[in-house]
């Protein structure tokens, strides 16, 4: 009975924790800007939400505003 109790703790604290996974950072996404386009795009529709929304929108304004100040500085 107890070998059971404790399987079952252990079982449920190891479900509990693959729930809970930690956002991608903006660093993460600025380095990935295809899947940080994909993410923003999900959270437009509604189909993703949360913190990784937001870390995928300032890396893409990040990385356009990067091509945006090569294209500026290249017109000289």
């Amino acid at each position: 009975m107890k070998l059971r109790y404790i399987s079952v703790m252990l079982l449920g604290l190891g479900l509990a924790a693959c729930g809970q996974s930690e956002p991608r950072s903006s660093q993460y996404f600025e380095a990935h800007i295809e899947e940080a386009r994909t993410v923003v795009a999900e959270c437009k529709d509604g189909s993703t939400r949360g913190e990784e929304c937001t870390n995928a929108d300032i890396a893409v304004q990040v990385v356009e505003a990067k091509e945006r100040f090569k294209r500026f500085r290249s017109r000289d």
